[in-house]
């Protein structure tokens, strides 16, 4: 070897140990950092849950926007106040303190409970008033946040009475109170009577029906609202035969009213200009259920005896001087299927047909604001179906032919319901 080769040689060997040292001072730097200080964090996690869910979270008393289950990442070692709210409800434990470690992976569960009230009414969307305060809840609701102890719930509902007139209920802290079944009862202020003539040979006769029908079956016409009665004319066809199942109190109720055509239909005992008109029925029940004639008629009958005996209580709210005043009692059936078509205007489904009627219509006098009077009575049930028939009753002033106030056994009674409630 010569020289030349020999420096070349060493030149090698000094480069691959510098290469080597500088090697082992990047190693030792990236274990001991070369003098800087290494970064200490460690983030640890926590998961916040509720039951039921959906409450929101606030830690060390700050809301964060976000609900239960949530979990938050990346949060800095260290001691949390954790809390969850959700309105109407309570929180057990009220809070929790958590202290996370380094790397920590943490859960706080909270269980919510409430203290409150059920309130239900029929119909719906009766506003409720808890010691004579308005909730700002209608029913069907649950009533939040009350204390425990007793209450006075009250219900209010435009165009309805509320028997009674409030109810003491208990709360139990952590538990939803059921108010029990048929706490309340609802009644409207006037059930408007709609009276309907016609014949099996009347050949628009089917359509006063149908028109009768459909108004009832809509919401907030029902039974308690709007009855309709339908009797029967001896003409165009003298063989109808619902007219000659009671042709003496058809013929009277037809008389009463001095019809001469049919179909004819009256609504309250006042004729309308139309029996056919669907907007004209609906405009005159609006108008009657505005009415407040101040006294509330029940009914209740056992149509399963041939001699229904029917009890009819009338319930003023005011003084009420009805002298002179009939109230009329009788039964309908709601619905008979005749075939083939009893007469030429091919009907053969026929609804709320009389039947009976008493033969007496008790006289009214004075009436005193609270004080009910009741009038025990009986109709003659023949060989009807009894689940089919139905008793209804109200007051008329034979001598304007205007009827005051009606009802039916279609509709729960109210006399043994307490007090009236709070009027709109």
């Amino acid at each position: 070897m010569n020289r030349r080769q020999a420096s070349t040689r060493s030149r090698r060997r000094t480069f691959w140990a510098r290469l080597a040292a500088a090697a082992a001072v990047l190693a030792a730097c990236g274990a001991v950092g070369c003098g800087r200080e290494a970064p200490s964090f460690a983030p640890a996690s926590l998961t916040v849950t509720s039951a039921p869910p959906g409450a929101a979270i606030l830690l060390d008393g700050r809301d964060t926007g976000l609900v239960t289950p949530h979990t938050f990442l990346e949060l800095d070692a260290a001691v949390y106040d954790v809390r969850v709210e959700l309105a109407g409800w309570a929180a057990a434990p009220a809070s929790r303190t958590v202290e996370l470690q380094p790397l920590d992976r943490r859960t706080a569960d909270f269980t919510l409970s409430q203290t409150g009230l059920r309130v239900t009414s029929t119909p719906p969307g009766a506003r409720i008033l808890v010691d004579g305060a308005d909730s700002g809840l209608v029913t069907p609701a649950v009533v939040p946040g009350l204390g425990a102890g007793p209450v006075q719930i009250a219900l209010v509902l435009d165009g309805y009475l509320a028997f009674p007139a409030s109810y003491a209920a208990t709360v139990t802290t952590g538990q939803i109170t059921e108010l029990p079944e048929g706490t309340f009862v609802l009644r409207p202020r006037r059930t408007v009577l709609l009276e309907g003539f016609a014949n099996v040979d009347c050949g628009p006769c089917p359509q006063m029906t149908g028109n009768l029908l459909a108004l009832v079956a809509q919401p907030g016409y029902g039974p308690d609202r709007v009855l309709f009665v339908e009797f029967s004319v001896s003409w165009p066809g003298f063989l109808d035969p619902f007219y000659l199942a009671n042709p003496a109190e058809n013929a009277d109720r037809y008389t009463f009213y001095r019809v001469l055509a049919a179909p004819a239909l009256f609504a309250d005992g006042v004729k309308l200009a139309d029996a056919v008109d669907p907007a004209l029925l609906r405009a005159a029940v609006d108008a009657g259920l505005q009415a407040d004639p101040g006294v509330l008629v029940d009914v209740a009958a056992d149509p399963e005896q041939a001699q229904v005996p029917v009890t009819v209580t009338l319930l003023p709210r005011r003084d009420l001087d009805l002298t002179g005043h009939l109230l009329y009692v009788a039964l309908y059936e709601d619905e008979v299927s005749v075939l083939p078509a009893p007469g030429s205007n091919g009907q053969t489904e026929f609804h709320h047909v009389f039947r009976d009627r008493v033969d007496t219509p008790p006289v009214l006098g004075a009436l005193s604001a609270g004080v009910p009077v009741t009038h025990a009575l009986t109709l003659a049930r023949g060989d009807r179906d009894p689940a089919r028939l139905v008793a209804v009753a109200f007051i008329q002033d034979p001598a304007t032919g205007a009827v005051l106030q009606a009802g039916s056994s279609l509709v729960p009674p109210v006399a043994a319901a307490g007090t009236e409630g709070s009027r709109p």
